[in-house]
C-alpha cells in the first residue's frame, strides 16, 4: 500500500514510522536559511508544496492521502484527489481546536462538511499535539482502508461519525481554478504570487499579527511590506503576494502559507 503525504507543516516525519507501506511525500520541513525542504531517506519525496500537477506521482499512485500541510487549499485540492480517484484521505483540520477528518471515496468531500474559505495564518494556530496525532495513526492504520467518514478532535482525544452534506462536486481545485501561481522575476530577484481566487483582504489584520515577527517596512491603503530574514515581502490588498531576494518558488510558497494563510 502507497500512502501519500502532503506535507510542509514539519509533521511529517511523525508517520514514517509506517515501514511497512510505501510513502510518498509532496512537502517536508522547510529552512528558510538554506531555501531547501528537510530530506527523508527510503520516501519518494517531491521538494514543494502540494499542487494540481501532482495527478500521476500522488493522486492516482497513492492508495491513502495523509493532508498535513500549512494550507487549506491542500487540503481542498487532496479532498479533490480522493473524491475524484475514489480513494480515502485523512485531513489534518483546524476547527475551533485541530481535528482529523476522514473521508472515503467519491460521495465523500472536505466542503460537503466546510465550504472553502481563507485559512488563519498557519503560525497564529495553537502548535499540534505530536504526540497525540502520532498515537492516533498508529492505532488507525489497521483501518486505513476501511471505508468510513469521521472526525477526531485530537484535544478531546474524541471520535465521532461525520454526517456530511449530498452536493455536486466540480473538482475545481483539482482542476487548478483555486491554485496559487508563483511567478519568478530574474530580473529584480523576486517570486510573485498571484491568487486565482482573488479576493480583498484586510490589511490592518496583518499588520497587527505580523509586526511581532516581521519589522514593517512600508504601509498604504493599497499594500504592506515586511522585512523577514534577509528578504522583504509585499502583500496586496487584493492577496498577491510578493517576497524580494529569491528566485526560489518554495520561499515565496513557505512565507505565503505560514504568514499569510489566504
Amino acid at each position: 500500500m502507497n500512502i501519500g503525504i502532503s506535507g510542509g507543516s514539519g509533521l511529517e516525519e511523525i508517520l514514517f514510522n509506517f515501514k511497512e507501506f510505501q510513502i510518498t511525500l509532496v512537502g517536508s520541513s522547510f529552512d528558510i536559511s538554506t531555501e531547501k525542504f528537510k530530506f527523508y531517506e527510503n520516501v519518494t519525496f517531491y521538494p514543494e508544496f502540494l499542487t494540481h500537477n501532482y495527478i500521476e506521482e500522488f493522486a492516482r499512485s497513492c492508495d491513502i492521502y495523509i493532508d498535513i500541510s500549512p494550507s487549506n487549499k491542500i487540503k481542498y485540492l487532496v479532498s479533490d484527489f480522493a473524491s475524484y480517484f475514489d480513494k480515502i484521505c485523512y485531513l489534518l483540520f483546524y476547527d475551533s481546536g485541530w481535528k482529523i477528518i476522514k473521508l472515503s471515496g467519491k460521495d465523500s468531500h472536505l466542503s460537503f462538511y466546510k465550504k472553502y474559505s481563507p485559512s488563519l495564518p498557519y503560525f497564529l494556530l495553537p502548535e499540534v499535539d505530536r504526540k497525540v496525532l502520532n498515537d492516533f495513526f498508529l492505532e488507525e492504520k489497521i483501518n486505513f482502508l476501511k471505508r468510513e467518514n469521521f472526525i477526531f478532535d485530537l484535544s478531546l482525544r474524541e471520535k465521532k461519525a461525520l454526517i456530511l452534506t449530498k452536493e455536486d462536486l466540480t473538482y475545481d481545485f483539482l482542476k487548478g481554478q483555486f491554485a496559487d501561481v508563483a511567478s519568478v522575476s530574474c530580473s529584480d530577484n523576486s517570486v510573485a504570487i498571484s491568487q486565482m481566487n482573488m479576493r480583498e483582504v484586510n490589511l490592518n489584520f496583518y499588520k497587527e499579527h505580523l509586526s511581532k515577527y516581521f519589522k514593517l517596512l512600508k504601509e498604504t491603503p493599497f499594500f504592506i511590506e515586511f522585512k523577514y530574514e534577509r528578504f522583504r515581502v509585499l502583500f496586496f490588498k487584493q492577496g498577491r503576494f510578493i517576497i524580494k531576494g529569491t528566485k526560489e518558488k518554495n520561499t515565496a510558497f513557505y512565507v505565503f502559507y505560514n504568514f499569510f494563510g489566504v
